[in-house]
């Protein structure tokens, strides 16, 4: 099997895990007996993880290599943890193993992204058409639970969700590793070098604000819309329209990055975004605009991934890919979305549910004018190496 094969194989189960547990995981909580706040709280205290543990594997992955050993382990652990989570029988002891398997599983994707673009650097491959496979995994997962959880309930998703957590934990062993890289000495006191550049400040500000504002649509979407008398089905649905139009924007992406710059990008995706929010709580009673703000995924996070990926491999040299990632990961996904999941649990029950999307609209608002005023122009010819790696340009 080819190795992009396999790359492509992982990332589908992994998203498709992804798929199983967002959509649902909250309607899940609810019916475990949390309150909003308290979901937020837990999806903080698992946001918290994800700023701190990327960090940790990071490091060891780039000082001592082996990545692909590192995430077999992780997933192993992860998934032996999650499944823990039905037999507990009180709020504290949820929460707990949500935290205890998030140690682990915030080790996985960050470090995977750097075996993958290491693969298709070598390879000249397209990351983006690699990554879609990712999408068509999310997809199938939230199409296939909508309808199964409307007619058993939200009860035994723990299990569908295992499901596809041990599929992805067997298509670990599919992907080569690449060998240890060891870095060289020096590396460390070079890494805070890089992180104190104005344009990589920008960034990591601009992005922790992009999935910031995510964090109410990730954890609080799908209660919105049964507040709102749609379906668990019809939730599904719209959860997958909006990945199916991030997969067809990541075909093309590669290309996209090359024609219309990373920043003029960046800076697009940030102003769709905070449009997305705003407009949600407004035309949540009309499925036809619901349809059409999940096809604005496509640019705000379809194009905001592939052009995260880009500036990281830019900003951050070969020996710090690993940290480079983690850090990455850790702020925008880690702080960002422990922010805006206890900040979005609170505002539920403060103020309303309407008010939690008008919130994300002014964290997207702000990323938006960093991003402009910011991030530097690009020269010709810069960031040619992650271009390579992301399109297949050679």
């Amino acid at each position: 099997m080819h190795v992009y094969a396999r790359l492509s194989g992982f990332y589908f189960f992994y998203y498709a895990t992804v798929g199983a547990f967002m959509p649902y995981w909250s309607p899940y909580l609810e019916a475990r007996g949390f309150s909003a706040a308290q979901m937020g709280v837990a999806y903080a205290l698992m946001g918290l993880t994800r700023s701190v543990m990327p960090i940790a594997w990071g490091w060891w992955a780039d000082v001592g290599g082996r990545r692909m050993a590192l995430i077999r382990v992780a997933v192993a652990m992860s998934l032996a943890l999650f499944l823990c989570i039905p037999f507990a029988s009180s709020h504290v002891a949820i929460a707990g193993l949500m935290l205890a398997y998030s140690l682990f599983w915030h080790a996985l994707l960050p470090q995977f992204e750097v075996v993958a673009l290491q693969h298709l650097t070598q390879g000249g491959g397209d990351y983006s058409r690699v990554r879609l496979w990712g999408s068509v995994g999310f997809v199938a997962a939230v199409l296939g639970l909508g309808p199964i959880l409307d007619w058993a309930g939200i009860l035994p998703l723990p299990w569908l969700v295992g499901v596809f957590f041990a599929a992805m934990a067997v298509s670990s062993w599919m992907v080569p590793d690449l060998g240890p890289r060891p870095a060289p000495h020096g590396t460390g006191a070079s890494l805070f070098v890089v992180l104190r550049r104005p344009e990589v400040l920008a960034l990591l500000a601009a992005c922790l604000l992009s999935q910031l504002s995510f964090a109410p649509y990730y954890n609080f979407f799908t209660l919105f819309l049964e507040r709102h008398h749609h379906t668990r089905g019809t939730a599904g649905l719209l959860w997958a329209l909006a990945v199916i139009a991030e997969i067809l924007l990541f075909l093309v992406m590669g290309r996209l990055i090359r024609r219309v710059g990373a920043r003029r990008l960046l800076v697009a995706v940030l102003a769709a975004t905070a449009l997305r929010w705003l407009l949600t709580p407004l035309v949540v009673d009309s499925l036809r605009v619901l349809v059409l703000l999940q096809l604005s995924h496509a640019l705000t996070f379809g194009a905001y991934h592939s052009v995260a990926m880009y500036y990281v491999q830019r900003y951050f040299p070969d020996s710090m890919q690993g940290r480079g990632q983690a850090i990455y990961n850790a702020l925008a996904y880690g702080v960002g979305g422990s922010i805006g999941s206890l900040g979005a649990g609170y505002i539920w029950e403060a103020v309303s549910p309407e008010a939690v999307f008008y919130a994300a609209a002014a964290a997207a608002a702000l990323g938006w004018w960093i991003a402009w005023r910011r991030l530097p122009p690009e020269t010709r010819g810069s960031g040619a190496a992650a271009l390579a790696a992301q399109a297949d340009l050679r």
